[in-house]
């Protein structure tokens, strides 16, 4: 615990392109994920708790705590 990380996640782009949708958290020697919370376009705060690590995990908004 203690330890906090912020980023923004940008969708959309130019004709043709994409975008990996994906959002990859690092977390060094840590052996856990205690909570992140998604601040979403719509206003919306959803709040994910024990993530596993080394796994994708799809977030659905409104799906969080």
């Amino acid at each position: 615990g203690g330890v906090k990380h912020r980023r923004l996640k940008t969708s959309g782009g130019s004709f043709l392109a994409t975008h990996d949708p994906r959002e990859i958290l690092g977390i060094g020697q840590a052996t856990k994920i205690d909570s992140v919370e998604i601040k979403w376009p719509s206003g919306r705060v959803d709040k994910l708790m024990n993530l596993p690590i080394n796994k994708y995990v799809k977030v659905v908004e409104g799906k969080g705590e």
